[in-house]
């Protein structure tokens, strides 16, 4: 497996965390350790964290309806 690279400072100390959204939807989290630089990837492209934190919004709940 090739070594992660940070694209700001060039560092392979970086981590990958992988994580399922709500739509079921895989996206990647990468921080450097070096630079402190974080980004993420969905299908292989980066992604803005605004567009990340949408992704991951739960659909809202029904309320129960109110017996007559």
């Amino acid at each position: 497996m090739a070594a992660l690279e940070c694209p700001q400072c060039g560092s392979r100390n970086v981590i990958n965390i992988n994580l399922t959204m709500e739509d079921g939807e895989p996206v990647s989290f990468y921080s450097c350790h070096a630079c402190d630089k974080r980004w993420w990837n969905k299908d292989g492209e980066p992604i803005d964290l605004p567009n990340v934190l949408e992704l991951a919004k739960r659909a809202p709940k029904r309320s129960a309806k109110p017996k007559a």
